[in-house]
């Protein structure tokens, strides 16, 4: 059974969204992070009478879109597609012997021909593409093989989500418009160039049109108001929790998947050595492991990291405020020195003098161009306010939950306009999903039932 009713248990807006959403022939959600566009979808699927609906969204949230569906509309209904290039359309094609109704697909899946080729065939009755901004480049080899994907689904119900559909100016509106309405906004070049001309401010650069304004917003909001919904926090905090979590089921690709493996392998073997718990050898064993479920590049090795590209993905599809946590300081280094380098950020660590953190946090409050607070659990989740966000991330989490609890509470506190989003990134299969069941146990039962020997006892139990 599953854990909650549709339509009957969501919120009355978005009871009228999805109504709204259902009487489109082509629609986008663009209401804010957080206020619940996934049921809304899976409202206008069920509520519709959808028999054959695809889910299109980046790598990182097909498990999460799994998790939802069997929350509100029930268990073993979904095929994921793998995350082998060669038999990544497998359980999609699978999914018919087998009965399950929805497929979910990462966008990469659009850039190869021959899996267009092989999707031409299926005939798709409603698509929804979350996070549809992820297409907004019409130069790119993705939106080229989405356009000729939606091409060949004409009669499809076209249904896109995201939360920040200008990631800078509005011409990055153009290919969702595209998508939505064909027929209106054509798939082409020449298209996107005139909406891009009429919307934005442009002068002509070395390589062609530079974009260094918007213009004739009031405008471009009248065009697309008959087949847009739009939420704001704001708007729908009578009918929010003041705090809230969102759990983000992830999935390992082959190459860190066999780097945790030989990992898990060689705590296994130390532990039938008769190693006792607390020794070094193990617990500097079990912090690997922990570091390779991370992002293996801690380790100083190459490899891909399941966590990483999610947090990439939930930057890049918002425009508000994000507070990222992580037990390591290593990882909070990485984030802020290689793979978020280029974004107005602040970081906060053991190695940051108490003075110079008092003047990061009064920049991540005071500067809007400022949009990342990074930081260790440990030094960032004591003594310091955070209500300039409302998101924060726990990349991973520390061993008892006062301590993650602390860390959340930077945001929720005085000073707090909106309800706090917690989001927690578990990894399928790992010692991350183990933590989160310990910590969810010991949540319900009491705050003092688990110590932090405990809690690695558990999970020391669980590998063995």
């Amino acid at each position: 059974m599953p854990k909650y009713r549709l339509p009957e248990d969501l919120y009355s807006y978005q009871k009228e969204d999805y109504l709204k959403l259902s009487s489109m022939d082509g629609a986008l959600n663009f209401s804010e992070m957080g206020v619940g566009k996934t049921p809304e979808s899976l409202a206008v699927i069920e509520e519709g009478g959808f028999k054959n609906p695809l889910i299109i969204c980046p790598n990182s949230l097909r498990l999460e879109w799994e998790r939802q569906i069997e929350e509100w509309v029930g268990e073993g209904l979904t095929a994921v597609s793998g995350t082998d290039s060669f038999l990544k359309l497998r359980p999609i094609l699978d999914s018919f012997r087998k009965g399950k109704k929805y497929k979910v697909l990462n966008y990469e899946t659009l850039r190869n021909k021959n899996h267009l080729e092989v999707l031409s065939y299926i005939p798709f009755d409603i698509i929804i593409c979350d996070e549809i901004h992820k297409l907004r480049n019409p130069k790119t080899k993705l939106v080229k093989g989405a356009w000729k994907f939606f091409a060949q689904h004409p009669n499809s119900k076209i249904l896109g989500l995201s939360g920040s559909p200008i990631m800078n100016y509005p011409n990055d509106l153009y290919v969702p418009l595209s998508i939505a309405k064909p027929d209106k906004y054509p798939p082409d070049l020449r298209s996107w160039r005139d909406f891009m001309y009429k919307y934005c401010l442009w002068s002509d650069g070395r390589y062609g049109p530079y974009v260094y304004g918007t213009r004739n917003l009031a405008s471009l909001r009248q065009e697309i108001e008959p087949f847009v919904v739009r939420r704001t926090k704001k708007e729908v905090l009578p009918f929010l929790p003041e705090k809230y979590y969102r759990r983000a089921l992830l999935e390992m690709k082959s190459d860190q998947r066999k780097l945790y493996n030989q990992m898990e392998t060689e705590l296994r073997v130390l532990l039938d050595t008769g190693e006792p718990l607390w020794s070094t050898n193990v617990l500097s064993c079990l912090t690997r492991l922990r570091q390779i479920n991370l992002d293996p590049q801690i380790l100083g090795i190459t490899a891909s990291s399941a966590k990483t590209e999610f947090l990439m993905d939930l930057v890049d599809s918002t425009d508000e405020k994000l507070v990222i946590y992580s037990c390591f300081e290593k990882y909070i280094n990485l984030l802020s020195t290689v793979i978020l380098k280029d974004l107005p950020r602040v970081v906060i660590t053991g190695q940051v003098p108490p003075d110079d953190r008092i003047v990061k946090v009064r920049q991540f409050q005071e500067d809007p161009s400022i949009k990342l607070c990074l930081g260790t659990i440990q030094t960032m989740g004591e003594g310091i306010t955070l209500t300039a966000s409302s998101n924060c991330i726990l990349a991973d989490r520390w061993w008892n939950q006062p301590t993650n609890l602390q860390a959340e509470d930077r945001l929720h506190r005085i000073g707090q306009r909106n309800p706090v989003q917690v989001i927690l990134p578990v990894v399928k299969d790992s010692v991350d999903s183990t933590l989160d069941d310990i910590l969810e146990r010991k949540n319900r039962l009491s705050e003092s039932y688990y110590g932090e020997s405990q809690v690695r006892q558990s999970i020391v139990d669980t590998i063995r």
